[in-house]
C-alpha cells in the first residue's frame, strides 16, 4: 500500500520533530536561536544530502588539494635534480 509508506514517513518525520522540539527546550533562548542557525546553515550548504561526485568537486576546488598535488609533483623531481647535482659534483 503506497498510503501506508507515506503515513509511515510523515509519522517518523512528526517523531523526529518533536524529538528535536524537546531537545532544543532544555536550552535557553540564545542557545536555541545558535542551534537552529548552525542546522539552517548546514542545511543549506547541502551537508546533509550530497551525492559523492558533488563531494569530490568541492575537494577539487580548495586550493589546499592543489599545494600538495603541487608538492607531491615537485618534491620527487626536486630529489631527483638533487642526486644528478650531487653525482656530478663528486665525478669532478
Amino acid at each position: 500500500m503506497p498510503g501506508t509508506q507515506e503515513s509511515a514517513a510523515a509519522q517518523q518525520i512528526e517523531q523526529l520533530e518533536a524529538e528535536l522540539a524537546t531537545e532544543l527546550n532544555r536550552y535557553n533562548s540564545d542557545e536555541q536561536a545558535a542551534i537552529l542557525k548552525r542546522i539552517v546553515s548546514r542545511l543549506k550548504r547541502g551537508r546533509y544530502v550530497r551525492s559523492p561526485i558533488v563531494i569530490v568537486k568541492e575537494m577539487i576546488r580548495t586550493p589546499l588539494v592543489w599545494l600538495l598535488m603541487a608538492m607531491g609533483i615537485t618534491i620527487p623531481l626536486l630529489f631527483y635534480i638533487l642526486i644528478v647535482w650531487v653525482s656530478l659534483a663528486v665525478e669532478r
